[in-house]
């Protein structure tokens, strides 16, 4: 079968009236758009995959965002360039996606007014503006290049290479590495991250790279056809071997709706009208065998245990894990959380924050998975919590524009599309899929790379629909940052000044992030060798005022309190410690390690106030119940401490518990004062 030539259906892209090049040469304007283009896509779609940090808490969030920010600050001030900008089409920015993600970002932004968080909520919008940016740019330099969907596709056939090959390249190295490495081993394969922080956002990164990889292999020629085989092949391979659940069932809704795509009407592709039956042939086949083989694979097969522990308990305990990771537990807190704040939300980054006040449910049992959530494992409940109805609305209506799009083109006319564009819409609609999948169990919206992405992603299906089927025949609006009769000439100067500008505070800030976290670093390495001044000098350059908690909730001034806790200044330890409330409210260990600094003041009220609020936040948990006890025995009320202390169940009791209850009884009998039985 011969493979549809890539075709460009676009109308030239036109300079702004009057303007020519210095030299009025249109290969010079030609040239310098073609440079903006590989530049712009192959830094947003390789180079960024490969920026990170081995001295930072996590490697790649903090160095990501400052590397994408930075590099976006240039890539505004170059198409701003003359020669760039009298090129530019902007008629893909008039596609509902583009102003439903501005909106979006809006509402990130005003979010802060209900709850400003320094840390997370400040990196929440500038990934949100950054993502909107590269949006927008990515949507006036595609239409720059007439052959821009060959060039697109072999960039992306680079970074599925090199995301194929980074990670094939960390598996074949802990083959042959002295200490061994089991693929059989869940817990072994999380170190495969391709440089991703975790082994389920690298795989969730091959599943959105994999849809252009298929298309290259589709459309591109000779070598680049090749090599698009080679990354497809290599990034589907380790999508089965890596065992993130999240990712094959995200890579099966978008081979899905793929094949649904082209099943329906195959003779749009080029293609005969029998594909129809080989797909559907070719889906019965594959999940006949997939089920046989989980069927009849041992018990201890690595790939048909994951894939039972989605739907057997037995056999997710023995991956050491509920079989939905605690998933449902955590929906259950985050739809409290939605319906509690439904307007408004809880404000950017402010989830965490407010998380421990659910943990009140007794009907929940975190006793197999723990309580430190940043996001609730699915990207909808958490814009809902966070940015509220507004947020929920403008993000899904993002998905929705893009689906209505796609499926606009790929019900267009001959005419009105040809086969390239069908295919460029079909790998966007695997991919919308995929991402949309991956959200619904994973945390996406969280890392920057995925974001960039989605960005290129619904780039290609602004540009690639911006000629609806009923205005085929009519060109589409052509705008430029030079303005036109309908644009003030200093709108979109002024739109790339301000994008610049806060794009250059979001750099601003993930350097300070950034700095902060390796001074977190060298304060916990400080702790750990007993060097207490050394953690207080750490804690001082740490504490800035953008960026107060670790990617981890843990308040810088925790530690330093513990610090001045270990050198016996109780006072600065104290104040220390309630700074560190402040910044992260309802933590347990800041509030019970405050609540102990407390009583050793003989501030025994305050203390079995922070003891009791721990309890009722953290039920599963003996240390608030043991150490509220013990603050009771201290203020001489043993009948309560007795009713206290025998609420940790018998099992979890230490000696010393035990003997904290036997004195409490026996004290509040001496006092003649009853006390129930004991359970």
């Amino acid at each position: 079968m011969t493979a549809p030539a890539i075709q460009a259906s676009d109308p030239a892209p036109r300079p702004a009236p009057g303007f020519t090049t210095a030299d009025g040469s249109a290969a010079s304007v030609a040239r310098w758009a073609a440079i903006a283009f590989v530049g712009f896509f192959g830094c947003a779609m390789v180079a960024v995959n490969w920026v990170y940090d081995p001295g930072a808490i996590d490697e790649t969030m903090m160095p990501r965002l400052l590397a994408v920010s930075t590099f976006l600050v240039a890539a505004v001030a170059v198409v701003s360039l003359s020669p760039v900008a009298a090129r530019l089409d902007g008629s893909a920015l008039a596609a509902p996606i583009v102003p439903l993600f501005a909106g979006y970002t809006l509402v990130t932004c005003l979010s802060l007014l209900v709850a400003f968080n320094p840390s997370a909520g400040l990196t929440d919008v500038f990934r949100t503006l950054a993502t909107l940016v590269t949006l927008t740019l990515a949507c006036l330099l595609l239409p720059t290049v007439p052959r821009w969907r060959e060039w697109f596709l072999r960039i992306a056939v680079v970074a599925g290479l090199g995301l194929a090959a980074v990670g094939g390249w960390q598996i074949a190295g802990r083959l042959v590495s002295p200490q061994g490495f089991d693929l059989r081993d869940r817990h072994a394969l999380e170190e495969i991250t391709g440089i991703m922080s975790n082994v389920n956002l690298f795989a969730g990164m091959l599943v959105l790279s994999l849809p252009w990889c298929l298309a290259a292999a589709v459309l591109c020629e000779r070598r680049w056809r090749t090599a698009a085989i080679l990354a497809a092949a290599g990034q589907a391979c380790l999508l089965v071997v890596l065992q993130s659940r999240a990712a094959w069932l995200a890579a099966a809704v978008g081979a899905g709706v793929a094949s649904l795509a082209v099943a329906a009407r195959p003779e749009s592709f080029g293609l005969p009208p029998r594909t129809r039956r080989l797909v559907v042939a070719g889906w019965t086949a594959a999940l006949v065998l997939v089920a046989g083989g989980i069927a009849v694979a041992p018990a201890d097969h690595p790939l048909a245990r994951r894939f039972r522990s989605i739907f057997d308990e037995a056999s997710a305990e023995t991956l050491g894990q509920p079989r939905e990771g605690g998933r449902l537990m955590i929906w259950k807190i985050t739809a409290e959380m939605i319906g509690d704040h439904l307007l408004t939300g809880v404000g950017a980054g402010n989830f965490m924050l407010r998380l421990p006040e659910y943990f009140v449910d007794e009907s929940l049992d975190f006793s197999a998975v723990h309580t430190n959530w940043l996001q609730p494992h699915n990207d909808f409940l958490w814009v809902f919590s966070e940015k509220g109805l507004p947020g929920i609305l403008l993000f899904a209506g993002v998905f929705v524009a893009a689906a209505r799009a796609i499926r606009r083109v790929l019900a267009a006319a001959p005419s009105a599309a040809a086969p390239a564009d069908r295919w460029l819409a079909v790998a966007a609609a695997a991919g919308l899929a995929s991402y949309v999948a991956l959200s619904c169990f994973d945390f996406p919206l969280e890392r920057i790379t995925h974001q960039i992405a989605l960005a290129v992603l619904l780039a290609v299906v602004a540009v690639v629909a911006r000629v609806a089927p009923h205005d085929a025949g009519r060109p589409p609006p052509a705008w430029s940052l030079r303005g036109g009769r309908d644009l003030p000439r200093w709108l979109p100067w002024g739109l790339a000044a301000a994008a610049a500008v806060a794009l250059a505070a979001g750099a601003a800030y993930a350097a300070v992030a950034l700095r902060q976290e390796k001074d977190v670093i060298a304060q916990r390495r400080a702790w750990r060798d007993g060097d207490f001044e050394a953690v207080l000098a750490a804690s001082r350059r740490a504490d800035t005022p953008w960026k107060t908690l670790d990617p981890y909730g843990s308040p810088v001034a925790f530690l330093e309190g513990m610090a001045f806790v270990q050198l016996g200044r109780t006072a600065e330890a104290i104040a220390s410690l309630e700074r560190a409330m402040d910044q992260n409210p309802n933590r347990m260990y800041v509030a019970n390690n405050l609540a102990i600094q407390y009583l050793g003041a003989g501030r025994i009220d305050d203390a079995m106030q922070l003891f009791a609020m721990l309890c009722d936040a953290y039920p599963h948990r003996i240390e608030p119940l043991n150490n509220l006890g013990g603050c009771l025995i201290e203020a001489g009320r043993f009948a309560d401490a007795a009713t206290v202390l025998e609420q940790i169940p018998e099992e979890l009791r230490t000696d010393a518990i035990r003997g904290n209850i036997a004195f409490a009884r026996a004290q509040a009998a001496a006092n003649g004062i009853p006390v129930a039985p004991s359970r």
